[in-house]
């Protein structure tokens, strides 16, 4: 099985985003899904919309928020294993 953090990822088109101060808001316009992202899942959503790896988004996590690299790695896998059921993320 391929790591996640290695692969590019497409956010949906049927996915939207409002920022709410360090927070984002994403709903999924075809199944209804809502979530509501915290500042550092608002910064990983961020950077993967720039077109950065997860593992880049996950590096510069480390780094801003000074955590152990493989703790946001451990963590950005779940978030993002999270976006791909419910179809707002695509690996590319």
């Amino acid at each position: 099985m391929t790591d996640i953090l290695t692969q590019h990822v497409n956010v949906s088109d049927q996915a939207s985003n409002c920022r709410v101060g360090d927070e984002t808001v994403i709903l999924h316009a075809g199944n209804g899904t809502y979530f509501g992202l915290d500042s550092v899942g608002s910064q990983i959503w961020q950077l993967l919309q720039q077109g950065l790896t997860p593992a880049q988004s996950c590096a510069r996590i480390a780094h801003d928020f000074e955590v152990p690299l493989a703790q946001v790695e451990q963590d950005a896998r779940i978030f993002l294993d999270e976006l791909m059921r419910h179809d707002i993320i695509r690996l590319s």
